[in-house]
């Protein structure tokens, strides 16, 4: 190995990672320009790892014509250790299997590649548990999307496994718009004494001026520089001469490598064209490949003698990544089709199929077909993105528009599935192609749900009410599904009559039997409750109950949607064994796809029930699971729940950051109803700090958006006791009336208990003498006795004592504010806390004696996810279905509960489920 010249940051970066990789788990992505050393650093921590033999060191590379393969990296990685495969969960190792193409036949219909992640996590896992694991994958950016997916998933979770990844590549894989999840550095440029080192290797008697000179030029680039050195004459390394100044260092290197390639016998320019478009450096089959071009290995010694390629344990490969590239492009067309008809000729399968395509200069419908077959055969091992590639390219070979069209929906539905952005625009080019509506309205249906989530919803909502229309008349329950569909963006959108709407077309257009009949009924009830009507809500609500319950994965989100209607309307209970239900199939299915939204609508219930260390847990894996899918919408969702558990607790400044993060991020892709949360939980969090006038101005700004998008029921975002009580306390009586007097009447039309508590409460406080106080009190205690929000009780009993306070009844103040206080401090409520308790001092009273405290209090010690490993295990999960569920390794799981053991002072999984039992965390 090449002696690594400088890089003194990145020699200890490297050191750190062994040893952390060796402590529980690390991982780091290299980046940076070709040429920039990364493969260096990644030898450098190769000969670390493998020094005295205490690591096994796992190493592979992304090869740009393999991109199509399906999990050929992987395979590169894991196929040596396919013996391990047996000790894992069974869905994970049938995954891995399938995707390694180790199983049987399953189908056209593609598994879980979660489970596959999930498989070779644990296998990674399995292998640290003997002695510490070094993986180290070059160039990333080659490397096949399945792999690249796999590899980005156990990045993200490594934690307690002793495994140490190092990933290069030349680009950033920073997700945009969210959250790095993967710690990366960039590799720059050699300082000029790391420069003057690597060149003194050469002897070529360069001049200090020509030495800072060529620094300047190649930016400190090790290829660059050596190649530059290269080619100077001795004139130039001497100073005598100018040195070359080119507009681009890339064009400049590239000139010089083409020089040596045309300077080649032909015979070596064809045979590394055939080297070039390979995706096998196997001496073998390239010698076959050659001989069926009517070349011999032989003609490649040329190459090899000027450099450009060189021996590879496994047979012959470029000296750079960058010149495979530089050949195919500087070659004639007739040399590149004579290369992959020559490898097509010798290869079967999808290999096959792919030559074939690249030797194939127009629309060839056999060549498209066998390209069809490559995408069914990837799919069938989940490679759902190399599934996608075949069919965009079958499409470009298919000669008829319409059969292109539906190989293009086909690529589009894989693309979105398997995480490749191009599904949108392929739809669009499918639309273009195909007058048939049902193919129009299938496309379109997959575009609007892909542009809904991803945080377009007026877009959306005109695709699929389009779709409906030109299908309505010969083909209904298509069209019901997709208006059905359609509410979801409308409501996103914040228009809520608009979701009314064509959840009622959709309901006219539904079978009385049909499958589609629970979808219209389901949102159609939603919608409603949403809109305030929620006593028709609630009568399509049981009528969808009645009619029977779609599938929990395919159809969780509107599970989901249900289980939030059922919320809304006060019946948490009823949400709460839909949503359990919703995410534990989606876990049990590794449907990560659904698993985030229906994860973050559980913590909205969880907060409303006082039940927030359950309700942290669930929206911070709602957001992990939502930034690593580009769900939009679900992160700007989940951190609305997360900044409204920050306000109620009184972090204002993690509030504030988490709104800022949500506009930052999502606010430019037109979620109408984002502004409506945001600034109802900025409302909440300055009246909970005292900041009237802040609270006043961010809560009329929801007042005026609910009414705005026709949000008749309070409980859809709770703003207006707020904003009544933040009025009152500014001294702004009048407008804190007028405010109650709405909430009145949306008690009214709706009969929602908690909209008749919070109406009562904020009368008491607007209540002229004490009698007529503590009568509105009273109603509002009432009422809270049939709600299930014990911190908005707790915010009544708060409100009666200050009022009793005031007309000089201190003694009659003291138990609600003993009681409110007991309440907040079991929350975790601090600012609400502490105003009672300065409340009730003033009062003359003292905080009772805490000497049993309460089951979930301790609960809050927890971090998010040692929450959900809490949960998982109080459910009756062994440490391995724990891991599966949590998509975690086995040793995560292990090393969280040695962890919430001693956070809570418990000894055993039974102590554990008893203390979750007790707080009403577990079913």
């Amino acid at each position: 190995m090449r002696e690594l010249v400088g890089r003194e940051r990145e020699r200890r970066l490297m050191d750190d990672l062994l040893v952390a990789g060796e402590a529980g788990g690390a991982a780091l992505l290299l980046w940076g320009e070709p040429g920039i050393g990364k493969t260096a650093l990644l030898d450098y921590l190769a000969e670390r790892a493998g020094a005295h033999g205490e690591r096994t060191v796992l190493r592979a590379r992304g090869i740009e014509t393999e991109t199509v393969l399906p999990f050929a990296t992987l395979g590169d990685l894991l196929m040596p250790f396919s013996s391990r495969f047996r000790d894992i969960p069974g869905a994970q190792r049938a995954a891995l299997e399938s995707s390694l193409a180790l199983g049987g036949d399953t189908g056209d219909a593609p598994g879980n590649p979660y489970a596959a992640c999930m498989g070779a996590l644990n296998v990674l896992a399995a292998l640290g548990d003997e002695r510490p694991v070094v993986v180290l994958v070059d160039d990333l950016h080659w490397v096949d999307p399945s792999s690249r997916r796999v590899l980005l998933f156990v990045a993200r979770r490594l934690s307690s496994e002793r495994v140490a990844l190092a990933l290069c590549s030349r680009e950033d894989h920073g997700e945009t718009g969210t959250r790095r999840t993967v710690p990366a550095v960039q590799v720059c440029g050699l300082t000029p004494d790391g420069c003057a080192d690597l060149l003194r290797a050469l002897d070529r008697g360069i001049a200090p001026a020509v030495l800072a000179e060529l620094c300047r030029i190649s930016g400190g680039n090790p290829l660059a520089l050596r190649e530059l050195a290269a080619g100077l004459s001795g004139e130039q390394a001497r100073g005598a001469h100018p040195l070359p100044d080119p507009p681009s260092l890339g064009r400049h290197l590239e000139r010089a490598w083409a020089a040596r390639i045309d300077g080649l016998p032909e015979t070596a320019r064809r045979a590394l064209v055939v080297l070039a478009a390979g995706r096998c450096a196997d001496t073998g089959r390239l010698r076959k490949a050659l001989e069926a071009a009517g070349l011999s290995l032989d003609a490649l010694s040329a190459a090899e003698e000027d450099g450009l390629i060189t021996a590879v344990p496994d047979g012959l490969d470029f000296h750079h990544p960058v010149l495979r590239p530089l050949v195919l492009g500087r070659a004639p067309l007739a040399h590149r089709v004579a290369a992959y008809q020559a490898l097509a000729s010798v290869s079967t399968g999808p290999l096959h199929a792919w030559y074939r395509a690249a030797a194939s200069a127009g629309p060839d419908e056999e060549t498209a077909a066998a390209l069809a077959e490559a995408a069914r055969e990837a799919r069938r091992r989940n490679a759902l993105a190399e599934s996608a590639l075949a069919w965009r390219r079958a499409a470009d070979l298919t000669p008829d528009p319409a059969p292109r069209a539906a190989r293009l929906h086909r690529a589009a539905s894989d693309a979105v599935l398997g995480g490749l952005p191009a599904g949108p625009q392929w739809c669009e080019e499918a639309l273009r192609l195909t007058p048939d509506p049902v193919l129009r309205a299938d496309v379109q249906a997959l575009l609007g749900w892909v542009i809904t989530w991803n945080g377009e919803p007026a877009r959306a909502y005109g695709l699929l009410v389009d779709a409906a229309e030109a299908v309505r008349g010969h083909d209904p329950a298509r069209a019901c599904v997709l208006l059905a569909t359609a509410t979801a963006p409308a409501r996103l959108d914040g228009h809520f009559p608009e979701a009314v709407r064509v959840a009622e077309q959709s309901l006219t257009l539904a079978s009385p039997d049909g499958p589609e009949r629970w979808h219209s009924l389901t949102v159609l009830g939603a919608v409603l409750v949403m809109a305030g009507r929620t006593a028709r809500g609630r009568e399509m609500l049981e009528s969808a109950d009645r009619v029977g319950p779609g599938d929990l994965v395919r159809d969780q989100r509107v599970h989901a949607i249900a289980g939030l209607a059922w919320c809304r309307l006060e019946e948490p209970a009823r949400g709460r064994r839909l949503l359990n239900a919703a995410v534990e199939s989606a876990r049990g299915r590794s449907a990560v796809g659904v698993l985030g939204y229906t994860l973050a609508v559980r913590g909205e219930l969880e907060i409303r029930i006082g039940q927030w260390a359950s309700a942290a847990g669930d929206l911070t894996e709602a957001l992990r699971w939502a930034e690593e899918l580009g769900q939009l919408t679900t992160v700007s969702y989940a951190l609305y729940g997360l900044g409204w558990l920050a306000a109620l607790r009184g972090d204002r400044v993690e509030c504030e950051d988490l709104v800022a993060r949500a506009r930052r991020e999502c606010g430019a892709h037109g979620i109408g109803c984002q502004e409506l949360h945001m600034t109802a939980v900025l409302g909440l969090s300055a009246l909970t700090h005292g900041d009237h006038a802040a609270a006043v101005d961010q809560l009329e700004q929801t007042f005026a958006l609910a009414v705005e998008q026709g949000v008749g029921n309070p409980e859809t975002v709770p703003f207006a006791a707020e904003l009544a009580e933040a009025h009152l306390r500014a001294g702004h009586d009048a407008r804190a009336a007028q405010v109650v007097a709405w909430l009145e009447e949306r008690a009214l039309v709706t009969g929602l208990p908690s909209t008749e508590a919070a109406a009562a409460r904020c009368r008491g406080l607007l209540a002229p003498d004490p009698e007529e106080a503590e009568a509105r009190f009273g109603a509002a205690l009432e009422a809270h006795r049939r709600t299930t929000s014990p911190f908005d009780q707790a915010r009544t009993l708060l409100c009666e004592a200050e009022v009793l306070r005031r007309h000089r009844r201190p003694g009659a103040a003291r138990a609600p504010l003993a009681s409110a206080l007991a309440c907040f401090e079991r929350l975790g409520a601090t600012p609400w806390a502490r105003r009672a308790a300065g409340e009730l001092a003033a009062a003359g009273g003292r905080p009772a004696a805490r000497t049993a405290p309460h089951p979930g209090g301790a609960l809050d010690l927890l971090t998010p996810q040692e929450f959900q490993v809490s949960r998982a295990v109080a459910r009756g999960l062994n440490n391995t279905e724990a891991a599966a569920s949590l998509f975690v390794s086995r040793k995560t799981v292990e090393a969280h509960l040695t962890r919430i053991y001693r956070k809570l002072g418990v000894r055993s999984r039974t102590d554990l489920t008893r203390l979750l039992t007790a707080a009403d965390m577990v079913d």
